[in-house]
């Protein structure tokens, strides 16, 4: 969740003032401010390039017009970005805006009809970069901690990339990449955390971030949404699947770094849950390979970061709501809807936010572990 003041959070639960605000951006150079008539950014923690977005700009004919003519206008699609922030103005006057995500420009649309001329323009955050510059020659990522292997390939790739990346502790292999015409570098650098058990990703501000995958171990939510008077909640879906849900991690290390293969193994030995290894679901494991790490204890490490993302993965919940444009999927909120049954503490997997004022927030999440009667959700 991105920082607010006091004054915001209590804002977005009533009744106020949305503002939102678009800048084109040239490398560290802004262009300009252009007013949003309409769009949402998409979050996914599916998709590879996280962050996504749909802009409606109001535009005219007079000599503001935003339509692209060359190279250099503002909306072309060729280097510039767009970066969105969502906020509340407050009795005084003064704003606070959340930042949404800074987004390469992909695609311009634009329509010409008796009601005026608009323009519906497209972004993905910037491991699209990444992504687009793909390896014409193969790369070797060196054994040395992942944080600053994955500094060391994101910076060749791009070299003006700023990264937030936390002391891991996980000392990683040597890896050659790009051996293959079709490849993607960004999605290389993803596959790499995650088999160690961590999420790499742009955050809203436009910098690479790299995280363990969050666990509810002393974690209280950050984020209620409710059903009822003063509701947070206007609707709300619950699925319960086993299609996708494993209770185990099987983790084996191969390879010439390893002078003896290393197996582990990492369960749901959870009595009280419902993919509880010895209950009636059954050993649903599913298999890792890699020749990233070298050690037992590494290899248990891993498997149990990367088992937190399955637990609970049988069921999902979706609903829409009150905006609050400060959460990032990852984040834990809890959720309430008596006529749904859920009574949830949850992850969040993918997020919708409106730009526009009268629309609501979509969001999606996993469940991660029923509340306990005697538990206080604040």
């Amino acid at each position: 969740m991105f920082p607010t003041s006091a004054d915001f959070r209590t804002a977005i639960s009533t009744n106020h003032t949305v503002v939102s605000k678009a800048e084109i951006w040239s490398v560290d150079q802004k262009l300009a401010e252009i007013d949003i008539e309409s769009g949402t950014v998409e979050i996914s923690t599916s998709n590879a390039i996280r962050r996504s977005c749909k802009v409606n700009l109001i535009t005219d004919r007079t000599n503001n017009n935003l339509v692209p003519d060359n190279q250099f206008d503002l909306l072309n699609p060729f280097g510039n970005e767009i970066r969105l922030y969502r906020g509340v103005r407050f009795a005084s006057g003064t704003d606070e805006y959340v930042p949404l995500g800074v987004f390469v420009i992909t695609d311009v649309s634009i329509s010409d009809t008796n009601d005026g001329v608009s323009i519906e323009v497209s972004g993905e955050d910037r491991s699209l970069v990444i992504s687009r510059n793909k390896w014409t020659s193969p790369y070797q990522l060196v054994t040395g901690t992942l944080e600053s292997s994955i500094t060391a390939l994101l910076a060749n790739r791009y070299p003006e990339v700023v990264t937030s990346f936390p002391t891991t502790n996980v000392t990683i292999n040597q890896v050659i990449l790009g051996a293959e015409n079709d490849n993607d570098p960004w999605k290389d650098a993803v596959e790499i955390c995650e088999l160690v058990g961590f999420d790499l990703f742009f955050d809203a501000t436009g910098v690479v971030t790299m995280k363990q995958f969050p666990t509810l171990d002393g974690t209280s939510p950050i984020a209620t949404f409710v059903e009822g008077e003063g509701t947070t909640v206007t609707s709300l879906n619950r699925s319960i699947s086993t299609k996708e849900t494993y209770n185990g991690v099987i983790y084996y290390v191969e390879g010439s770094n390893v002078s003896t293969p290393i197996r582990v193994e990492v369960w749901d030995e959870d009595s009280g849950s419902p993919t509880y290894r010895y209950g009636k679901f059954g050993q649903v494991p599913t298999f890792i390979s890699t020749n990233l790490l070298s050690t037992s204890a590494a290899a248990i490490t891993a498997a149990t970061l990367l088992l937190n993302t399955y637990i609970g993965a049988q069921e999902t919940i979706n609903w829409e709501g009150l905006v609050n444009p400060a959460l990032d999927v990852q984040d834990i909120v809890y959720v309430k809807s008596i006529g749904a049954k859920v009574d949830r503490v949850v992850i969040l997997d993918t997020l919708t936010i409106p730009l526009s004022p009268q629309d609501v927030m979509s969001a999606s999440a996993r469940t991660v572990r029923l509340v306990d009667a005697d538990e206080s959700i604040g």
